[in-house]
């Protein structure tokens, strides 16, 4: 009689701990898969994602190409600084870089994914630190007296930060006063 007891206790104890762990799974499966969109999908997921991971784990990128990138503020071409893109510690040791990233100041963009992945040039600006939208480039903003225009591949635009990057694509981005 006392054994039969003590095995129903044992047996209701261990089915209680299942039963816990089976909640806690539930709960927390429940949690992450209701967490929203805007959760996880942050505006610049991008910069520090996992396809940028593969030059420094020595992964190739899958996905690899390249546009040129024209400013011109008031006539004066702007350089497109050297290493945008690249993180790097206190001894110059990159520590992290960027799926969209520059090796010089040409103006050439490089664009490097493990996964094929849609990127948009306000990504760029948003990892150069630098501003840019269809009201301001840069620390130049449109006003009455001041026009911003962008065409890609010759062609106008109204995209700017949208504009969906491609292979070989020419942008050109000009901030002028209005005569």
């Amino acid at each position: 009689m006392v054994t039969k007891k003590k095995n129903s206790r044992n047996q209701d104890l261990l089915k209680g701990i299942f039963l816990s762990l089976v909640s806690v799974m539930i709960l927390t499966s429940v949690y992450y898969l209701n967490i929203t969109e805007e959760d996880t999908s942050e505006k610049n997921e991008y910069l520090k994602s996992e396809i940028c991971y593969y030059t420094l784990q020595g992964i190739k990128s899958d996905y690899h190409y390249h546009f040129q990138l024209n400013i011109t503020i008031n006539g004066e071409r702007i350089e497109i600084p050297t290493n945008v893109g690249f993180e790097k510690d206190e001894n110059g040791e990159t520590l992290f870089l960027h799926p969209i990233h520059t090796y010089d100041n040409s103006g050439r963009v490089h664009v490097e994914t493990t996964k094929n992945t849609t990127a948009k040039l306000g990504f760029f600006f948003d990892i150069w630190g630098e501003e840019f939208n269809n009201g301001k480039i840069l620390e130049h903003s449109v006003d009455d007296s001041h026009i911003l225009e962008m065409t890609v591949n010759s062609q106008n635009v109204d995209t700017f930060e949208e504009t969906v990057l491609e292979p070989l694509i020419y942008i050109d981005i000009q901030y002028q006063t209005i005569d």
